[in-house]
């Protein structure tokens, strides 16, 4: 069960995984090194474009003066006075958070619209969860149904919801290896709120494995949206949305 453990750990890591403001890309056109230290969630990867995830990866290196051979990487950094140029960095002097964050924005760049489409049937159907074995409540979840609707709805262990919002409400399509969730509506305060303009969000996707754990003792149905891997726990549609959102 070592395993679990461990999956355990690393959802405490990112619980906040959907809570968000969804104002960082104002914040790497401007430079601003702090939102290396935030704890950026799946969802804000998911709303960046490839450029944007390009200079969020190399403001990493570009925080601890690496020089770069892009021309483009060099007069964008040149900007900033914080960026003081003269040496090659490697990624074993970035911090933990630093390391984690370099990993999943990676994730996400392998985000191809036109290769093969990844084809799935009515096994991506259900309430997929972010742990395998659930602790005390609901933690990340997200909702697929038949008719290509998608709910992404927050841990119950975050005490306090990014501007209250704990659902986001939308429509899906998969392209390539790419799942586009359109944004439409928010759960806030515990009112729906329908959105001014979509929020489209883009996660790598991968196809359903199944997993075992402990020699047997549990076997999960999972997939890889985004930087995280996701369990099946229900495929009845009728009973999956009230049951995913009881304490």
């Amino acid at each position: 069960m070592k395993k679990l453990f461990i999956v355990f750990v690393l959802f405490l890591c990112c619980f906040n995984c959907f809570a968000q403001k969804f104002d960082e890309s104002a914040r790497i056109q401007k430079g601003d090194i702090t939102l290396l230290d935030s704890q950026l969630s799946d969802l804000a990867l998911a709303k960046m474009d490839n450029s944007e995830l390009r200079i969020l990866r190399n403001m990493i290196f570009a925080k601890y003066g690496h020089t770069f051979n892009s021309d483009d990487l060099k007069v964008f950094f040149s900007q900033f006075e914080w960026y003081k140029p003269g040496r090659k960095v490697s990624e074993t002097e970035f911090t933990e958070n630093e390391k984690y964050l370099l990993e999943r924005i990676k994730i996400f760049e392998t985000r191809n619209e036109n290769s093969k489409t990844i084809k799935f049937g009515n096994e991506i159907i259900g309430l997929w969860h972010d742990t395998p074995v659930m602790p005390d409540t609901w933690s990340g979840r997200i909702l697929i149904y038949p008719n290509k609707r998608i709910e992404f709805l927050l841990s119950y262990f975050v005490t306090e919801y990014e501007d209250g919002i704990s659902e986001y409400l939308g429509n899906y399509e998969i392209k390539g290896n790419v799942i586009i969730c359109t944004v439409t509506k928010v759960v806030k305060n515990k009112e729906t709120v329908v959105l001014k303009s979509p929020l489209v969000l883009k996660f790598p996707i991968t196809s359903i494995e199944e997993v075992v754990f402990g020699n047997g003792v549990l076997v999960r149905q999972m997939i890889k949206i985004g930087s995280i891997e996701y369990y099946l726990y229900d495929n009845d549609t009728e009973t999956m949305g009230e049951r995913s959102r009881q304490y």
